[in-house]
Formats: C-alpha cells, sequence, structure tokens
C-alpha cells in the first residue's frame, strides 16, 4: 500500500507540473495575442478607419504587461505590440511588393521594444522603495504604490520616453506617430505650433499610462483614507488634455497675415496609373490627359494665375534627349504661351555637374517652374528619397542577392537647396516632392528661408487601392499648423486640396455633402482639374515651434535623463546596503570560525 501511495503521489506531482506548464503557455500565448490585438488597435485610430478614440487606450494592455516582467520580457512584448501595429499600419506597402509589410513591421516594432524594455527599470527606480527591493521579488510583486506624485512623475518620464523613441525615427520614416490618430482634431492640434506631434503623442500616452494606475488601484481595491491616490495622476493627465483642448478651441489661433497676397492656382489631376517604365503609348497617354485638362483650365473664366501639375505627371524626363522628350518640351512650351500663365509641373531630370566632371549626372526627382516664356526659370530637387523607392541605403555593403530583391535600377540624387520657388510675384512657394511633407524639418527650413506658403507635389499612384494616400493626407496635415503657413497640395490621383495653418481643409478638388453642407472630400480619387482661391502672408510670422525648433523634445529627453538618474542613483543606494550587509555577514562567519 505504501508504495502505491509514493506512484499515486508522484504520478499527481506530475501532472500538477504539467498542468501548470500548460497555464503558463496558454497565459503566454494570451498574452501574445492581446498586445498583437492592442497595436492592431492603435492603427485602426489612423487611416483608414480613423478610430481616434481608440488611440487613447490602446497602449494600456502594452504597459500594463510590460510593468511587471523583466527587461527582456517588457521588450518582448513591446516588439510584440510593434508588429501588431507596423504590420497592419503599413501594410499598404504590399502594393509596391507582398513581401515589404513581412520585411518593414520588425524594423518599426523595434521602437515600442525599446521603449517597453525601459518600463521595468524606472517602476523599480522611481515607484518601489530600496526597502522594498532588498526583501526580495515577492515583497516587489506585492508592492502598491502610495504616491501619486511619483506615479505621475513615472507616467511623464515615460510618454516622454516615448517621444523620444518616435524622435529616433525621425529621420527614417516619421510616419504614423501617435499624434497622426488626432489629425482631424482641430482645437488638439494647435498645440503642434509649439511642441510639433510629439506634444499630441505625449498627451496620448500620458492618458493611457495614468489610466492603467488608476484601473489597477481599483481592481486590488485598495483603499485609503484619502481616497484612490492612483487616480490622482489620471485626472491630473485629463486636466491637462482639457487644459490643451480648451486652449486650442478659444485661446489660440493661427497667425493671420496683417496683409497677405491672394492668387488663384490651377490643380490638374490626371489620375494616371503608375508607369515608371512606360511604353511611348503610356507616355503619350499621359501627356494628352494632362495637357487637355490644363487648356480645359486655362479656357476657365475666372481662370487661374498659375497652373499646376503634379509629381511625375508624364512617366520621362523633361531635359532627356529621345523625339518623347523633344515632343514634350516643345508642346508644354505651346501651353504656356497660349495660356498666357506660368506653370509648374514635377518631374525626372537630371543634377547640374560642376565644369569639367567626368561623370555622368545623376538622376533627379525635381520641381520646375516655367515664366511666361515656356523656359524653366526655377527648380526643386527633392531632398528626402524614398528608401528602397528612390535610392538603397547602404548599397555598397549589402549582398547582390539581397540588392536584386529590391533594386528599381536607380539610385536618384539628393537636392540640398530648401530655397523656396517665387511661383507668382509675392508668392514664394516652399515645395515638398513626394512624402517630404511628412518631415517636419524640410517646411521649417523652407518657411525660415522666406517661403510664405507651402506646396506638395506627389504621386500616390503606387498605391491604387490601398490607404496610403489617406495616410499620407493624415501625416502631412501637422506640417501648416507646425509652421503656420498654408498647404496647397497637387496630387496625380488624390488629395488636391488646400490646409489652412490651423489644420482645416478649407478646398479640395473634390466634395460631398454632409448634413445638407458642401463640404472638402480630399478622399475621393479621380481625375479632375480645378482653381482653388489661396491667400498667403506677405511676411509669415512664424510660430513658437518654427522658431525654435523640437525644444519639446529636446525637454523630453531631459525628463528621461531625469528618471534614468533616479534610477540609478537608487541602485547605488541599493547596491552599497547589499555590500555593506555581505560585509557584516562575512564578519559574523569568521568570528563564528
Amino acid at each position: 500500500m505504501p508504495a502505491i501511495s509514493d506512484n499515486n503521489h508522484f504520478n499527481g506531482s506530475r501532472r500538477c507540473r504539467n498542468e501548470a506548464w500548460r497555464v503558463r503557455r496558454l497565459t503566454g500565448i494570451g498574452k501574445i495575442a492581446v498586445l498583437f490585438l492592442s497595436g492592431m488597435l492603435t492603427s485602426a485610430s489612423m487611416p483608414p478607419l480613423d478610430w481616434s478614440a481608440a488611440a487613447w487606450v490602446a497602449l494600456i494592455p502594452l504597459f500594463w504587461i510590460a510593468s511587471e516582467q523583466s527587461t527582456a520580457r517588457a521588450a518582448a512584448s513591446g516588439f510584440c505590440w510593434g508588429l501588431g501595429y507596423a504590420f497592419t499600419g503599413f501594410y499598404w506597402l504590399r502594393e509596391i511588393d507582398p513581401v515589404i509589410p513581412y520585411l518593414i513591421a520588425p524594423v518599426l516594432a523595434l521602437f515600442p521594444a525599446l521603449w517597453a524594455g525601459l518600463v521595468p527599470g524606472l517602476r523599480r527606480g522611481l515607484l518601489i522603495p530600496n526597502d522594498v527591493q532588498l526583501r526580495g521579488h515577492a515583497a516587489v510583486r506585492e508592492f502598491i504604490p502610495r504616491s501619486a506624485l511619483k506615479t505621475f512623475f513615472y507616467a511623464v518620464v515615460l510618454a516622454a520616453w516615448w517621444c523620444v523613441t518616435e524622435g529616433l525615427r525621425a529621420r527614417l520614416l516619421p510616419w504614423n506617430y501617435l499624434a497622426v490618430s488626432q489629425w482631424r482634431n482641430i482645437p488638439l492640434l494647435r498645440i503642434c505650433s509649439v511642441t510639433g506631434t510629439y506634444g499630441i503623442s505625449f498627451l496620448i500616452v500620458l492618458i493611457n499610462l495614468t489610466l492603467v494606475a488608476a484601473l489597477k488601484e481599483r481592481f486590488r481595491s485598495v483603499k485609503t483614507p484619502t481616497g484612490f491616490p492612483q487616480a490622482y495622476p489620471f485626472y491630473l493627465s485629463l486636466l491637462l488634455l482639457l487644459a490643451v483642448l480648451g486652449a486650442g478651441a478659444y485661446g489660440w489661433r493661427p497667425p493671420r497675415p496683417r496683409a497677405g497676397i491672394e492668387f488663384s492656382a490651377g490643380l490638374v489631376q490626371g489620375d494616371i496609373s503608375q508607369r515608371r517604365q512606360a511604353t511611348a503609348e503610356q507616355a503619350l497617354e499621359a501627356m494628352n490627359v494632362y495637357l487637355k485638362l490644363s487648356y480645359e483650365l486655362a479656357a476657365r473664366k475666372p481662370g487661374p494665375d498659375i497652373i499646376i501639375w503634379p509629381e511625375t505627371a508624364t512617366p520621362f524626363a523633361y531635359r532627356d534627349t529621345n523625339w518623347l522628350c523633344a515632343d514634350y518640351r516643345r508642346r508644354l512650351t505651346e501651353l504656356i504661351r497660349a495660356a498666357k500663365l506660368p506653370l509648374l509641373i514635377g518631374t525626372i531630370d537630371f543634377e547640374k555637374l560642376p565644369p569639367g566632371a567626368k561623370r555622368l549626372p545623376g538622376i533627379t526627382n525635381s520641381a520646375f517652374w516655367f515664366g511666361l516664356d515656356g523656359r524653366p526659370a526655377s527648380r526643386y530637387d527633392k531632398i528626402q528619397r524614398v528608401p528602397f523607392g528612390e535610392y538603397i541605403p547602404f548599397r555598397r555593403y549589402l549582398p547582390e542577392w539581397m540588392i536584386r530583391c529590391v533594386d528599381m535600377h536607380r539610385d536618384l540624387v539628393p537636392g540640398k537647396n530648401f530655397s523656396p520657388l517665387t511661383i507668382l510675384p509675392g508668392v514664394r512657394a516652399g515645395i515638398s516632392i513626394c512624402y517630404e511633407d511628412v518631415f517636419e524639418y524640410i517646411a521649417r527650413y523652407e518657411l525660415l528661408n522666406n517661403a510664405n506658403l507651402l506646396l506638395v507635389i506627389t504621386n500616390d499612384a503606387w498605391y491604387p487601392t490601398s490607404s496610403e494616400p489617406d495616410q499620407h493626407l493624415a501625416n502631412c496635415v501637422f506640417r501648416t499648423v507646425e509652421t503656420g503657413l498654408p498647404m496647397l497640395r497637387c496630387g496625380n490621383n488624390s488629395a488636391s486640396c488646400l490646409i489652412q495653418p490651423d489644420g482645416r481643409i478649407s478646398a479640395c478638388l473634390f466634395t460631398k455633402t454632409v448634413a445638407g453642407r458642401t463640404v472638402a472630400a480630399p478622399e475621393i480619387r479621380g481625375r479632375r482639374a480645378g482653381v482653388i482661391r489661396v491667400e498667403v502672408p506677405v511676411v509669415p510670422e512664424l510660430t513658437f515651434y518654427a522658431r525654435y525648433g523640437n525644444v519639446f523634445l529636446g525637454l523630453c529627453w531631459l525628463a528621461v535623463l531625469a528618471g534614468m538618474t533616479v534610477t540609478v542613483l537608487n541602485w547605488r543606494r541599493r547596491k552599497v546596503i547589499l555590500t555593506a550587509k555581505f560585509g557584516e555577514d562575512r564578519a559574523r562567519s569568521a568570528d563564528r570560525k
């Protein structure tokens, strides 16, 4: 009987161990699923779904889970969240190549992983006293923060750290920051004139984190004589958000020019399919479409003061030597002289080499402005090229098989000049080509070089059925609030519109009726030409952001450094205590011997 009992005990223990392992596995899978889904929820807060309210709660699972894990596991949790966010938010890249979303998602997921990896360390350093940590893991796990001030500081540091991680990818791909979820929230957008997009991202993260603290306190049902202290940081965050919204709705107004210049812009949206390797017939069709729409536009009464074409409206270089390009130049000159209007187009061209250069000129993605004589008088060359679309980063260091997978057989030469183009008397347009309008530094540098209008020419025909054009528009709206300048956009197949300095889309080639009112409909794609009335300031009034740049991001860096400094100092104090205790134990042991 005892032998049978021992065997049953052994089998029961083994079953318990197996069940425990199964529970841990299912719990781990469940956490991964929740993290991935909450990342998807964040991307759903942006176009095309525009569930903007979701952004204010979408980080809760990530912070809740990561704050109770080790550094490595927290980073892995951030990576899982980032995969859900990046894969769904950038799935439109499949229209370039089906494999790209699978390649770019892990790269972008590294940034939330970097953020989450710091969460548990800062929690121990900022919230948990040294005496609790010295009592061991169980005491740390059971500890409940009682200081609302420390909790709020902890949340501020982590919100600042999120902004820092967004800033770290600013020159890589500043697309779909958390702030973009609020692109239609005009009162909230206005904080960007001071903080840039990082101010909105900061508020979103702060609300998420302080809400977690309040919810944890409620779930644990721990009451104190002062109520629920961990709800106070959440109330303070809400108060800060309401103050920003109130200032945006009633206190802040976009700079109004003391004197303005008005002109009529004729925008031509040809809706030509993507034709980078176009045949002669396709190139001629594109040219015929844009010329026909331009002649019709010039014949209108009242007509435009200038005609604007989008990026690479026709799929050949303006100054190339073949017969198509010669015909293109001739017909453009005829258009300008017949219409008696200046023209701005996007075109592929070649860099200007210094005298005596012994190499072939590189290819540029350029904007040409033509005067009334039909000749190009000034140009802008695209500065921020599209990685893997217009050049391959680190081409010389990559293996040949990898280059063959992504090579588009050209590396465009970047421009270097931020000077605006004078497109009409007194109208100085800071040009952005394609996705340059999502890079804040380009618009700001052009403003500081005396631009009084932001002019975007783009071609989103690469993405005929996906959400890319909608996201592109949402990401560029912030440039108007940051600089205080209006933005005129001319697209090949979408979003040819006028955006005011407060972020409102006030005019568009396409409109729709909503509640009996006619409103701009930049999401409608199609072929159309139209005239939009634009007012620009003679002398722009610089916003705080335009004048001083990313001061707020610098403050975020300082907040993170302060939080890390406190964490390191607390760690050193624990180390001193442990060292002293270890020395005492050794001394006692020696005395006993």
